[in-house]
């Protein structure tokens, strides 16, 4: 990307939180905390003024099935980003106290998680949905698992999770590749492979064989209901799966989106609804939230079905599918022309596919999803399914009961119309 003055460096670890045993739920995260909180070379206080020197963006997160760190600046700053990422990448001290005080960080992180109704109504749902699980388990941890981990037990972690093996280092915008490979090959020599012993430590990967429906209702003091509805839907490396992100996307993804229609604009039910299709490698959950007064939750669960059985029963139009084509072809080429979204994109697709995509193939795998593909695929995923639900608020008298989240094989004829 000559034509820039960016650049960006994006780091990914293929060991995520969902290769973690129940016991270190959440070291994969602590890790990416401390990471920050000193090197060989370099003290807290260093990593954050060099951040800061670099004037454009430094950030780090968790994911299941992976850990990214992502640097972006101007070119010119190339080589002492590439420096600070390889040191806290390669060279984390780990040290006691900082230990001790990051941990009390992340305590109160998971404190502000409960605090967040929508975001503790997700954590429980795929709790329920993923039981026993680590795709089940909170990416953050629990209390009860941070207080049992040591400095130790994060050295073994991140001596097997960060080891070049499983690493991935993605650059894009006005780079030197030559610079960028000999400051790799620096950065890791002299790294020792890791001990089998602490191989065998942690689960690489646990797989997901599929869960019983439920319906939960948790009380809460809140002023709205927070509805998630969801089932099982295409993973990651299913043929299906680009199918499945476009039907989210027609249901729930915008403006002019079945769920936004009926719910929000006609119904008035809800401020926020929204369609997802999540997915990891081996599993996928199709989701739908919405957050609604108590006394209209029964309302907005059956306004939900009602759309979920007619697109089941094929009724949306060739105009539909081409403006969830529209959206997902757009975002794909805004982000083509940024180099951030270019380097993260291409290091993600490294980790999870082992190969990366141009942007031709990209348009295409969009493109060539018909309306008889979506229309199979929905029938497929909800026709005489039952979903699974969970209902967080101040319930009161109302709930959410598992006879109202069946849908039916066949519908009447939606009355919603797509916006022209």
């Amino acid at each position: 990307m000559a034509h820039i003055r960016s650049v960006a460096v994006s780091a990914w670890s293929r060991i995520g939180a969902r290769h973690e045993p129940a016991a270190y739920n959440g070291i994969s995260h602590f890790v990416e905390h401390m990471l920050f909180k000193g090197t060989r070379r370099r003290t807290t206080r260093q990593i954050a003024v060099e951040s800061d020197r670099l004037g454009g963006q430094v950030e780090a997160a968790t994911m299941m099935e992976g850990v990214n760190y992502y640097i972006q600046t101007l070119d010119l700053y190339l080589p002492q980003a590439l420096d600070l990422l390889l040191d806290l990448l390669g060279a984390p001290r780990f040290d006691e106290t900082e230990f001790a005080r990051e941990r009390s960080v992340i305590l109160e992180e998971i404190k502000m998680i409960a605090d967040n109704p929508e975001e503790l109504a997700f954590e429980h749902f795929l709790a329920n949905f993923f039981p026993q699980h680590a795709l089940g388990r909170p990416i953050e941890g629990t209390p009860r698992t941070l207080r049992r981990l040591t400095p130790e037990d994060l050295r073994h972690f991140h001596h097997l999770a960060y080891h070049p093996r499983h690493l991935v280092i993605s650059v894009a915008g006005h780079v030197d590749p030559a610079l960028v490979l000999e400051h790799c090959h620096t950065g890791f020599a002299g790294t020792t492979p890791p001990d089998p012993a602490q191989l065998e430590r942690y689960q690489l990967l646990e797989p997901y064989v599929g869960a019983p429906t439920f319906c939960l209702n948790e009380h809460r003091d809140t002023e709205q209901v927070h509805l998630l509805l969801g089932l099982a839907a295409p993973s990651l490396l299913s043929p299906d799966r680009t199918a499945s992100t476009l039907l989210a996307t027609l249901l729930g993804g915008g403006l002019s989106s079945r769920l936004f229609l009926r719910v929000r604009e006609e119904a008035g039910l809800a401020y926020n609804i929204y369609a997802d299709a999540m997915a990891y490698s081996d599993a996928g959950v199709f989701l739908i939230y919405a957050a609604v007064a108590p006394r209209n939750l029964k309302r907005t669960v059956r306004a939900i079905l009602t759309e979920v059985a007619a697109v089941a029963s094929g009724q949306f139009t060739d105009d539909e599918v081409e403006l969830a084509k529209a959206q997902h072809l757009t975002s794909l080429h805004l982000g083509h022309d940024t180099s951030s979204v270019r380097a993260n994109q291409n290091g993600y697709q490294e980790i999870t596919f082992g190969q990366i995509f141009s942007q031709e193939d990209l348009e295409q795998e969009i493109n060539s999803v018909t309306r008889s593909q979506l229309q199979l695929l929905a029938r497929e995923l909800f026709a005489g399914k039952v979903f699974s639900g969970l209902a967080l608020g101040d319930l009161g008298r109302y709930r959410l009961h598992p006879a109202s989240l069946y849908v039916p094989r066949h519908v009447s004829r939606s009355t919603v119309q797509v916006i022209s």
